[in-house]
């Protein structure tokens, strides 16, 4: 076992509008959890000053990584280089922008453990502050899915997920490149478990 038990993956890419609020409310749930943890901030090559602002807070947050790509590769390639720097026994990934609550991860982490499952999904229960719009695209993209993939992928987990490092390591084993996490991770059928 790694000494780190929680890698979080955060892919960026001109973030910096919502970094200071990332951190003030990420930093206080990894503190609180009482584990040893990382931060594993991939700048998917931004043209603000996210990467700088990230280099500044960690001179105040120890636990917290910068991942530079040279030029923005898009959002799964981020996070694969996230996930392959990561070195917890755990690893979230989830978006800077705060679509998904970071508060969530505590959870995550104690359904994994006490249910003895490999991934935990976060899922959207409540979408109705999407337009309809959103919501039937939304519900089509995931019955296609299910129709490609199986039935296995959940509906309304994008990205923000919990997974072990027996996970990881499949899938850094997987020469593929352009993964897309939505469909891979539910098609290995490690065990499972849905959060919120």
């Amino acid at each position: 076992m790694s000494p780190t038990l929680l890698s979080v993956v955060v892919p960026m890419y001109n973030e910096e509008a919502v970094l200071h609020q990332l951190v003030a409310r990420l930093r206080p749930v990894l503190d609180g959890m009482d584990v040893p943890y990382e931060v594993v901030a991939v700048d998917d090559g931004s043209s603000d000053s996210t990467a700088g602002m990230v280099q500044q807070i960690r001179t105040e947050w120890p636990q917290l990584r910068l991942l530079r790509l040279m030029r923005n590769s898009g959002h799964q390639a981020a996070i694969t280089a996230g996930m392959t720097a990561a070195v917890g026994d755990y690893v979230v990934t989830i978006d800077a922008d705060l679509q998904d609550p970071p508060e969530t991860i505590a959870e995550m982490l104690k359904t994994a453990q006490a249910e003895n499952v490999d991934v935990v999904y976060g899922v959207r229960s409540d979408r109705s502050t999407d337009s309809v719009f959103k919501r039937q695209t939304a519900a089509l993209y995931y019955w296609l899915m299910r129709r490609v993939a199986g039935p296995h992928v959940p509906s309304n987990a994008g990205d923000f997920r919990l997974m072990s490092r027996r996970v990881l390591d499949a899938v850094n084993r997987l020469p593929e490149e352009g993964r897309v996490y939505r469909l891979i991770i539910p098609w290995f059928g490690f065990p499972s478990a849905n959060v919120y």
